[in-house]
């Protein structure tokens, strides 16, 4: 990579900011960028809704599925233009089947089309041409401190274009004449059962949000790719050494007799400036010019007064203070008044006091609900006494109510074509076995699906079954007045005293 022709200030930068570049990145090149993706882009939807016409939202699907097939075009066109080369549309064109081959499109159009960092990873595919482990070891790497940015990237991307979509329709809503009919049936078009038109303009304002936002979206995954790969491989500081090489290079090969006569000028002049000092310091002794002058005798008093062990000894001492490089100690500071804080403070404490208590007192009323529910189960306490009824929805469920044959009466109230109360007679028996039988409690009010709830695992799985065919064929004549099949009901009458008769009499 010939990094002098790269048309980008290498420096480090954060990843938010070279996300940022993105944006002037496009304006930047936005003719050779939008040329290629509507030369590429537009024909493609046009094309599909032409050919799904019948079927938009599945042209939709597939014009969304396949959105990464363009950001290698878009990519294509970014690669090229920061080198001061911005292909043209016949490059563009020209290099649709390589781009199909060899960028790993296949990979990007099943498995990884859930990337959330697609537009990052993109040049490690289409630039190195990595692929496998090798790939994914690259990705690694350059997602160490960019993957989160990356995949904030997409997700807002993502977003924005709905939010453009919506705002379109939104808007042709808004500008529509109120007088002719709504232009969009917002549940027809959510539901996917939308007209040709809905689904065409809906298609449109969806191509239209997708061109403002996905050349950016490649843009800034290409400048966090590249600002990645400054950060590891050092390219601005490679590129300094190399300029600094340069320079030095151009020094050395300068004119060296000019620089040789310029030093020789410049030694001359200091040696008259030394020989012709200037007037104010010609009289000035120099430090070797005269003897020692003896000190005055007051500074012998003082280095005499010094010297003695009473006045001239010296103490260290430690003492923190505050930081101050100014050497002025700081006024002191009015100390903030958090009087309120405390006073919210109290507040919360007495919330959660209150709360403490009200928790307490609805756990011990619960506990003393269950203790009264399951009183019964208490040791030592007495049986409560079981009270039978004697009718129940109805019915009357006493034993001696009953005849001594159950089934042989149902069958013959079939016989004489007495289908509902031959039905009623081997609910009421069964109803009476369980009840004394099987100890089962019904409630008046309970429903048949409830009684069937209640004998769930009270009786054998055959009587449980026999009853709920019987529960069935009860309700279809008493409620639906249907009349079930004779085979039918001579079973049920056949196959009661299996389940139900010796308890029954």
């Amino acid at each position: 990579m010939d990094l002098e022709r790269l048309e980008l200030e290498l420096r480090h930068r954060t990843p938010w900011e070279a996300m940022d570049l993105g944006l002037p990145w496009l304006r930047r090149w936005c003719g050779p960028v939008y040329r290629a993706w509507f030369a590429t882009f537009i024909p493609f939807n046009l094309l599909l809704f032409l050919a799904l016409w019948r079927w938009p939202l599945v042209a939709a699907m597939i014009a969304w599925w396949c959105k990464p097939l363009f950001d290698r075009v878009l990519l294509k066109v970014y690669a090229e233009a920061v080198f001061g080369q911005p292909p043209g549309l016949g490059t563009v064109w020209r290099a649709l089947p390589d781009l199909c081959r060899r960028t790993g499109l296949v990979a990007a159009l099943t498995w990884g089309r859930g990337d959330m960092a697609r537009s990052f990873h993109l040049p490690v595919h289409q630039l190195e041409r990595q692929r496998g482990k090798a790939a994914q070891a690259r990705r690694k790497v350059l997602g160490y401190k960019a993957r989160g940015c990356a995949f904030w990237l997409t997700f807002l991307c993502s977003n924005f274009s709905a939010c453009l979509q919506i705002s379109i329709i939104l808007l042709l809503e808004l500008l529509w004449p109120s007088e002719a009919p709504a232009v969009f049936d917002w549940q027809a078009l959510f539901h996917g059962d939308s007209g040709l038109w809905e689904s065409l303009l809906s298609h449109l304002a969806w191509v239209f949000g997708e061109s403002l936002v996905e050349p950016f979206y490649v843009a800034a995954g290409f400048v966090l790719y590249l600002n990645r790969r400054n950060d590891l491989e050092g390219w601005d500081i490679e590129l300094g050494f190399r300029q600094l090489s340069r320079r030095v290079a151009a020094e050395r090969r300068g004119p060296g007799l000019g620089r040789a006569a310029g030093l020789a000028g410049w030694g001359l002049a200091g040696l008259l400036l030394a020989q012709y000092p200037p007037d104010g310091h010609a009289a000035e002794p120099t430090a070797a010019s005269g003897p020692e002058v003896p000190p005055s005798p007051a500074k012998q008093a003082i280095q005499a007064v010094l010297a003695d062990p009473v006045f001239g000894h010296k103490v260290e001492d430690w003492e923190w203070r505050k930081r101050d490089p100014d050497g002025v100690a700081p006024a002191r500071r009015k100390t903030a008044d958090f009087s309120w804080l405390h006073t919210i403070l109290g507040w919360i404490a007495e919330g959660i006091r209150l709360s403490g208590y009200v928790a307490a007192a609805v756990l011990a009323g619960g506990f003393g609900v269950l203790l009264y529910r399951y009183r019964g189960m208490w040791p030592g306490r007495a049986p409560k006494t079981r009270i039978v009824p004697s009718t129940l929805f109805g019915l009357d469920v006493r034993p001696d109510a009953l005849p001594e044959d159950i089934a042989l009466a149902a069958g013959r109230l079939l016989d004489a074509g007495s289908v509902l109360p031959a039905l009623s007679l081997l609910y009421r028996g069964a109803l009476v076995a369980l009840i004394h039988g099987h100890g089962v409690d019904f409630l008046p009010g309970d429903t048949e699906g409830e009684c069937r709830t209640r004998v769930r695992g009270r009786i054998d799985h055959e009587a449980e079954a026999y009853f709920a065919g019987l529960l069935e064929t009860w309700t279809l004549v008493a409620y639906a007045h249907a009349t079930p099949p004779p085979e039918r009901l001579r079973a049920l009458c056949a196959d009661w005293p299996h389940h139900f008769g010796r308890i029954a009499t």
